[in-house]
């Protein structure tokens, strides 16, 4: 799974139309979901103090995200979200860590006698 992390910045007069739009169910995340069927979904989270957004577009892999990059369709979809924004920063992609083998997973516990 891949997560990508994008800060938005929404007038304040815009705020509701810009959540309303994002959240699931909304005009923006319908149409992402049937133009990017890799788009798991989209949260949508609210600065407690600020008309300022964080929007985690949850993508089944990596590959997929960068397939779907090279869609005009898709660039187009993250344009016009980006336009409904006073201003956006993507803050990049994530993933969860691969976690290598420890030697503590492979060795058994040593007792003091």
């Amino acid at each position: 799974m891949l997560h990508v992390v994008t800060l938005f910045t929404i007038k304040p007069d815009f705020e509701d139309a810009f959540a309303r739009s994002l959240r699931i169910g909304g005009d923006w995340h319908r149409l992402a979901r049937s133009i990017a069927p890799n788009l798991v979904t989209a949260d949508l989270l609210r600065h407690q103090l600020a008309p300022l957004f964080v929007c985690i577009d949850f993508w089944t892999s990596s590959e997929a995200y960068h397939a779907a990059c090279n869609s005009q369709a898709v660039r187009y979809l993250l344009l016009e979200r980006r336009r409904m924004a006073a201003s956006s920063f993507e803050l990049g992609a994530f993933s969860f860590p691969a976690m290598r083998e420890s030697r503590f997973d492979s060795e058994p516990c040593q007792t003091s006698q």
